[in-house]
């Protein structure tokens, strides 16, 4: 694509980071070969510049997705704590 940097550019979190945004949650495997960690890393460091309330979860070994059922569970318990940390827990059911 001749416009690959452009498109990267407006799909990318980093461009979209300022402060007033809601807290936010970022779930990415540190083994991820889609989307490099280091890219989760930049995002909780910038959101963390501008005051944004983040968390990052890191999924050890965790590749882009299909995670086992010991990650599922781990993600939804944080999941679950960072949504009732801010006020806007409840309605979501238990991992299986």
């Amino acid at each position: 694509m001749a416009n690959r940097f452009e498109v990267a550019e407006h799909v990318s979190p980093m461009t979209y980071v300022r402060a007033g945004l809601p807290p936010t949650l970022t779930i990415h495997g540190d083994a991820d070969p889609t989307v490099p960690y280091q890219h989760a890393i930049d995002l909780h460091e910038k959101l963390d510049e501008v005051g944004v309330p983040n968390e990052l979860h890191t999924v050890p070994n965790g590749r882009h997705g299909g995670f086992n059922t010991e990650q599922t569970v781990a993600i939804f318990e944080t999941i679950q704590r960072f949504l009732s940390q801010h006020g806007l827990g409840g309605g979501m059911a238990a991992a299986p």
